[in-house]
């Protein structure tokens, strides 16, 4: 019974571990998981989860991320991006959705611009009508 997870876990398709360090081109279906460090391209995939010790750097093109270690470049998210308490994101930082959540802790530092998954930045009435805040 202790093996079971739950059901609105999502499973980790790939990971790469602690200690180890990548450069190159990483494409994804599923969840993948760094608690290493990761240099590079990566492009058309889903979910990417960076460990606390995790380290990643380049360009980066998810659905959606979640960040309790470090992020540094140009990151484009789809969907939702999750920065944890000691999560860093440094860089350029699109989104294609209002779907940031920086918790206690976390820390975002460059530029975030909110497009409408059309390259284009929302104005800011219609980005806070999106995210619900006042213009």
């Amino acid at each position: 019974m202790m093996n079971r997870k739950p059901a609105d876990m999502p499973q980790v398709g790939g990971m790469l571990g602690e200690g180890v360090s990548v450069e190159g081109t990483l494409i994804f279906t599923q969840t993948f998981r760094v608690d290493g460090e990761f240099k590079g391209k990566i492009t058309r995939s889903d979910r990417l989860v960076v460990g606390e010790k995790g380290k990643v750097s380049g360009e980066i093109d998810v659905n959606a991320l979640v960040v309790y270690g470090r992020v540094e470049g140009k990151v484009r998210v789809k969907t939702s991006l999750e920065v944890h308490p000691k999560g860093r994101i440094v860089g350029e930082l699109e989104m294609l959705a209002p779907a940031l959540s920086v918790m206690e802790g976390g820390f975002v530092e460059g530029t975030v611009k909110l497009t409408g998954g059309k390259g284009e930045t929302l104005p800011a009435s219609e980005s806070a009508q999106k995210t619900g805040a006042k213009p």
